[in-house]
């Protein structure tokens, strides 16, 4: 869809709830809690509304996303492509961050809140706490998608100090919600040894990176099984489940629903995501994933003999890198 036509319906929408143009920006200045300057822009389609602007307003206005975004087409349905730019972060990258640990927080508010996420690819939410893990995405990440005139190395890849402090707060964020189910590929960890393995044939991961990156990792693994075992986070008591799916999961799907929000993501471009708040989309892709946990293997709690042996063949993935 073109941007014109997205921005002539948003505008459309806005407008037809509040058609005079100073009680209108004042009401965008109050909701979102930006300046005059900053609402005038995203009016003029200069500065995209992020989705969490889009469902603030939304839900205040009662206006419907479907019409703002052009979900009146019965055979297209709205999606957004949420492309930080980790190998040059500026502050809308940080604002579009942030925007996620907001949604997650609502869920200290919202009992039945629950996020599903079904991924051939360790989630963020699990392994932010892990700073080579971390590092390793990152660099995949600038690796792909920035070009160098020198070689990039792994040893050369740090987050920023305000990258670190956002993912520490997504972390803690993401625990913030009632319910959350992973669904994992069953290769998941082969998946990360062959791309670790790449990257050390091609002279850009060292024996000492890999050595950290697998401390990381059985760390990891140590700490999901016990987490699997209990079930619920330990600092908030929050619900949590693991699934081994029985077949391959082509790519990564988050389903997050918390108070007002229905929020679908695919990730993309491995850190990146596109994003959708239309309902129907949500229930779409929401419906898919519980069928895939049904087909699916629980290890979280009662599934202690399928647990066992699941991170026992992964520690010897990593063990054999």
């Amino acid at each position: 869809m073109k941007r014109d036509l997205l921005y002539e319906n948003i505008q459309e929408a806005i407008r037809d709830k509040i058609s005079n143009k100073g009680i209108l920006t004042s009401t965008l200045v109050d909701l979102l809690d930006l300046e005059k300057e900053a609402v005038y822009r995203r009016l003029r389609g200069e500065v995209a509304f992020s989705f969490s602007e889009l469902a603030i307003v939304s839900s205040t206005l009662g206006i419907s996303l479907d019409n703002m975004v052009g979900g009146r087409f019965t055979n297209s349905r709205p999606f957004q492509l949420r492309l930080v730019d980790y190998g040059d972060l500026d502050n809308i990258d940080y604002k579009m961050l942030e925007h996620y640990i907001y949604i997650h927080n609502l869920g200290k508010y919202d009992k039945r809140s629950r996020v599903m996420d079904c991924s051939g690819i360790l989630p963020q939410s699990l392994y932010l706490s892990y700073k080579n893990i971390s590092r390793f995405f990152l660099f995949k990440w600038i690796y792909q998608n920035k070009e160098f005139n020198k070689k990039l190395r792994f040893q050369d890849v740090y987050p920023t100090e305000r990258l670190e402090k956002i993912q520490e707060k997504s972390v803690a964020a993401a625990k913030r919600i009632n319910q959350t189910i992973y669904v994992w590929d069953p290769l998941i960890f082969y998946y990360l040894a062959n791309d670790i393995r790449y990257f050390i044939s091609i002279h850009l991961l060292s024996e000492e990176d890999l050595l950290l990156l697998k401390i990381d990792l059985l760390q990891f693994l140590d700490d999901m099984e016990v987490l699997a075992f209990k079930g619920q986070f330990d600092d908030t008591g929050n619900n949590v489940y693991f699934y081994i799916s029985g077949t391959h999961i082509d790519t990564s799907y988050r389903c997050v629903e918390v108070k007002h929000l229905r929020v679908s993501l695919i990730r993309t471009f491995t850190l990146n995501a596109v994003v959708s708040l239309d309902h129907q989309i949500y229930e779409r892709i929401s419906s898919w994933l519980e069928a895939i946990v049904r087909s699916s293997t629980m290890i979280s709690v009662s599934g202690g003999r399928q647990r066992i042996q699941f991170f026992e063949k992964q520690r010897e993935v990593i063990n054999a890198l």
